[in-house]
């Protein structure tokens, strides 16, 4: 193999013992999510928010007049 190949497949290699040894510590640079409480609700509206999408009862979404 050529140089270069060997480099990428060593930033690789360092790569995944890095993740593996994240994940063994019990994920050091990425924090756990954790939902919140309360439901927040988004409204789709055009950009004066006169006209905003709807939910069927069927659950579709629909834009008309947007």
């Amino acid at each position: 193999m050529d140089k270069f190949t060997k480099g990428i497949l060593t930033v690789i290699a360092i790569g995944i013992i890095g993740l593996n040894v994240q994940m063994m510590n019990g994920g050091g640079f990425i924090s756990k999510a954790h939902a919140i409480e309360k439901v927040q609700k988004v409204s789709i509206c055009d950009s004066i928010g006169m006209y905003c999408a709807q939910v069927s009862p069927g659950y579709r979404l629909y834009t008309s007049g947007m």
